[in-house]
């Protein structure tokens, strides 16, 4: 399901969208049948299901709210984007992070925020990540 509401706001069914499909649309690069996302467009990602690799990559402002689990490396290699996982995340959640920021209002599994080099990660327990932090 690809869907656009009116408070410019996407919606991705990973049940119908391939995975390789979300990440090339975050990534701004086409899709054959999805139309590219606006500057300001949010995304939400319905029915993760513990999927991996969901929303690498991203290299520009974007509000990504992931509703449900992922797997290992969620949200990796981001850069400038704000991405909210409503489930627990496996290993590697916002790994090589440069900017932005990655919360998980569930559990994160262990090496969150490895190699990152800026931006902020958390979960619900505690904070993991914070740049500039001593």
């Amino acid at each position: 399901m690809d869907t656009l509401t009116s408070a410019s706001v996407r919606e991705i069914d990973l049940a119908e969208t391939t995975l390789r499909s979300l990440n090339n649309l975050l990534q701004e690069r086409p899709v054959d049948g999805l139309e590219p996302l606006a500057a300001d467009e949010s995304v939400v990602v319905r029915n993760p299901r513990g999927a991996h690799a969901v929303a690498v990559g991203i290299d520009q402002p974007r509000t990504v709210t992931i509703d449900g689990d992922v797997g290992y490396y969620a949200a990796g290699m981001n850069q400038r984007a704000d991405v909210l996982i409503g489930g627990s995340a496996g290993v590697g959640v916002a790994e090589n992070m440069m900017s932005g920021s990655v919360r998980v209002k569930g559990n994160a599994s262990q090496s969150a925020g490895a190699t990152a080099h800026g931006g902020f990660s958390s979960s619900r327990v505690m904070p993991l990540l914070a740049a500039g932090s001593p």
